[in-house]
């Protein structure tokens, strides 16, 4: 009885974990791995539905310009040269592919960290590290169903052993009576 309880508290303790887990991972915001850039320029390309409010933060290890452009190829956000950290803001006047642009005018690689939020949540894009809220309510119910399925086995298996000294109760009447099952 003891193995039931501590299963059944272990597979509430991971189910609540998962789901913290899940809506953590959900969040709007997406952050991309640090990456290298060096004596050139990279562009991240985003499609935002016109009206998207677009708040991103850039974190860099050396000085690095960086510059916005509108699907129109408009300049909408000019940060200049980066020497640390900042962030910028815009609002998508029309609907498009935005291009964020990186530029490295020096000879050393610089190190990158780029994240952003949008107002409404696009973090499910191809884009993205984000998980869309909509898949929330299946990974609950994944888990718990899994659940529910982990205590039925366990249950179903402490219900059908046996103790181990079965035989001798069976060969000895007085400990029958001694001995009772839980």
């Amino acid at each position: 009885m003891k193995k039931i309880k501590f299963l059944i508290s272990a597979t509430l303790v991971a189910l609540m974990l998962t789901s913290l887990m899940i809506l953590l991972a959900s969040a709007s915001t997406a952050t991309f791995p640090t990456f290298t850039l060096s004596s050139s320029s990279t562009q991240l390309h985003y499609l935002l539905p016109a009206g998207t409010q677009f708040d991103g933060s850039i974190s860099t290890t050396g000085p690095v310009r960086f510059f916005l452009s509108a699907p129109n190829g408009t300049v909408i956000v000019n940060l200049g040269l980066i020497d640390k950290a900042t962030a910028f803001s815009f609002t998508a006047h029309q609907t498009g592919n935005y291009t964020l642009n990186f530029e490295n005018d020096l000879p050393n690689s610089i190190q990158v960290t780029f994240s952003y939020v949008t107002n409404p949540d696009l973090s499910g894009g191809s884009n993205s590290g984000g998980i869309p809220l909509f898949y929330l309510p299946i990974f609950v119910i994944i888990a718990v169903f899994g659940s529910i399925l982990i205590l039925f086995v366990a249950r179903r298996k402490h219900k059908n052993q046996l103790p181990a000294d079965y035989d001798k109760l069976l060969s000895n009447p007085q400990a029958k009576q001694s001995k009772t099952f839980s």
